[in-house]
């Protein structure tokens, strides 16, 4: 696999919306926020159709860390994401006994995400 054309195998499947690292303004703050999304989109993508389970969940993972690496290769925000990492676990302890897939940030990225959503929703507020 190459830098120059290389992506998360789960994101090669046809979408009508783009990936967020794909977009031009994919830098700084904002690629937070395409960051967020694509990790929702990779998550759901590589888990959807199939239990959860001690499998999907490694593939899920496999997906996330693929996804992770993607935003450091682009060099989306440096600073931000070289280093970090998002562990998903299996969480079988809700009340209806449903297990469900928990997500797990280094700090220093959650951090930094909660601080560009919040940048972004004072932004829109603003805007109004």
């Amino acid at each position: 696999m190459n830098a120059t054309n290389s992506s998360p195998s789960v994101t090669d499947s046809p979408e009508s919306q783009p990936w967020g690292y794909t977009h031009a303004d994919c830098r700084g703050a904002t690629a937070f926020l395409f960051f967020t999304s694509d990790l929702a989109r990779v998550v759901n993508q590589a888990l959807s159709g199939q239990s959860l389970d001690a499998a999907a969940l490694a593939r899920a993972q496999e997906a996330v860390d693929a996804l992770m690496q993607k935003y450091v290769d682009i060099q989306a925000a440096p600073a931000a994401f070289n280093g970090q990492r998002i562990i998903l676990k299996l969480d079988t302890a809700s009340p209806d006994g449903t297990p469900q897939v928990a997500l797990e940030m280094s700090p220093e990225l959650e951090d930094q995400i909660i601080e560009a959503q919040r940048l972004a929703h004072q932004q829109a507020a603003l805007r109004q």
